[in-house]
């Protein structure tokens, strides 16, 4: 977390830098290579690469060329392969050169006509030069800036995300804890298991994860023998019946209807999914996806019966 709290400040710095023109475009570019470094980001670091480096002729670079606008206007495939900073160079020398073409230019005799002319076409080719390193410097930093507002707002999601499981994560763990037997030691059997990655490792995690509900639904609402009613529809709550138990804890808690019906559609897409882990190969990236899920959902119904014993008078 650290790092990645470190890989969205330095974002927010280079969004700033580019913004407001504090920094060189070579400067953006070093800068640029903390944060793909940070960041993990393949497609940034390898264009950070060839700008610093200078771009290859064996074709790798293709499709960077064009996207930084370093593709010559010719039509003979010819592009600007040097490294930034000397584009950057180039641009410091060219302005200089044309700063002081601009102050001569009073020629006189039969020479002059010629020499006059020579020395503007010596100033359109400083001036077509400079522009298209310019051009080409601004291009860099556009695209660095595009790809470095996606890894940002992919940040700062990341650690909301994290803000708002870690916010409740406690809560929840706790919960869990409360609902007897070993539900968090299935937790970090499930983790482990998931890591390992093999069939049978999922099956086994995907199990415990099923077996995990089960514990949640016997203590939140035990087994009775008699039918439960909500709204006017009896349904089963014995040992057997997980779902079923934990369909009537939320409408004993108070759940809205729809909040009743996303929850029941949850639990049982899970539990099925569950269920069939242990007889089905599973891929192990679905395996993740089902555990959180999991954890969420019940989390969630977790939080109806915290919120229920806040409402309890005494």
């Amino acid at each position: 977390m650290d790092r990645q709290a470190e890989a969205l400040r330095v974002a927010e710095q280079l969004l700033d830098d580019i913004e407001t023109k504090r920094l060189k475009a070579s400067e953006i570019i070093l800068k640029s290579s903390r944060l793909a470094r940070l960041s993990g980001h393949d497609e940034l670091h390898e264009l950070l690469e060839f700008e610093r480096d200078g771009y290859p002729n064996d074709g790798r670079a293709k499709n960077w060329i064009d996207r930084v606008g370093r593709r010559s206007s010719s039509d003979d495939g010819k592009f600007y392969s040097a490294p930034l900073v000397k584009i950057e160079s180039s641009v410091e020398a060219t302005r200089s050169a044309l700063t002081a073409m601009q102050g001569g230019g009073n020629y006189s005799g039969e020479w002059a006509s010629i020499a006059g002319r020579e020395h503007d076409q010596k100033i359109a080719a400083q001036a077509t030069a400079l522009a298209t390193m310019t051009a080409i410097c601004g291009q860099v930093v556009s695209v660095v800036y595009g790809m470095v507002v996606e890894i940002y707002h992919e940040l700062l999601f990341s650690q909301l995300q994290a803000s708002l499981f870690s916010s409740v994560q406690t809560r929840v763990d706790g919960s869990l804890a409360a609902a007897g037997g070993n539900s968090l030691s299935k937790i970090e059997k499930i983790s482990d298991r998931l890591r390992d990655g093999d069939p049978e490792s999922v099956s086994q995690g995907l199990t415990t994860c099923r077996r995990l509900i089960d514990s949640a639904a016997d203590n939140l609402f035990p087994p009775r023998e008699s039918p439960f009613d909500i709204g006017g529809q009896e349904i089963a709550v014995g040992s057997s019946n997980v779902l079923n138990r934990l369909q009537a804890f939320v409408f004993e808690a108070g759940a809205s209807q729809s909040r009743r019906d996303r929850i029941r559609r949850a639990l049982k897409d899970l539990y099925g999914r569950c269920s069939a882990g242990t007889h089905a190969e599973v891929d192990v990236e679905e395996a993740r996806f089902v555990f959180l899920q999991t954890y969420v959902i019940l989390g969630e119904i977790m939080s109806l019966k915290d919120s229920r014993s806040e409402q309890s008078p005494g």
